[in-house]
């Protein structure tokens, strides 16, 4: 009677907690959800370096600090651009492994793209702050 109802414990904890498979399409989820949010940002970030590219350009004789200011931000930006296009090109969707492997590769994943976001949001933030102070 004690191992039966031992057993009956077990399996009602087991079914009432998610499997490993749900736990697995939660967290692949909770990494599209990230990339799902910045890559709307993606042609903003483009059109932001372009103008203080543009805007560098304009002042290289007369403000070459600023210009060189300017080039720096854009080159911040490109670099944030550069890292969900790599992180992209680099994500499997449809991983291969143990469950264990399944799970890790989206966990270092999901700190992957969240630093991607986490660079693309303030390298954005940083050019449209230089782009709206005055020359």
């Amino acid at each position: 009677m004690k191992n039966l109802t031992l057993l009956t414990v077990i399996i009602f904890l087991a079914a009432c907690g998610p499997s490993k498979k749900e736990e697995l399409q939660t967290l692949k989820s909770e990494v599209m959800a990230i990339h799902d949010e910045v890559m709307p940002k993606m042609g903003e970030l483009r059109r932001t370096r372009k103008d203080l590219l543009l805007q560098a350009d304009s002042l290289m004789e007369s403000n070459p600090d600023r210009a060189a200011m300017l080039t720096t931000v854009a080159d911040e930006i490109g670099n944030a651009n550069e890292g969900m296009m790599q992180w992209m090109r680099a994500y499997e969707p449809e991983f291969e492994g143990t469950d264990e492997e399944i799970k890790q590769y989206l966990e270092d994943q999901k700190v992957a793209i969240q630093k991607v976001k986490d660079e693309m949001i303030e390298s954005l933030k940083k050019g449209n702050d230089v782009l709206s102070e005055e020359n």
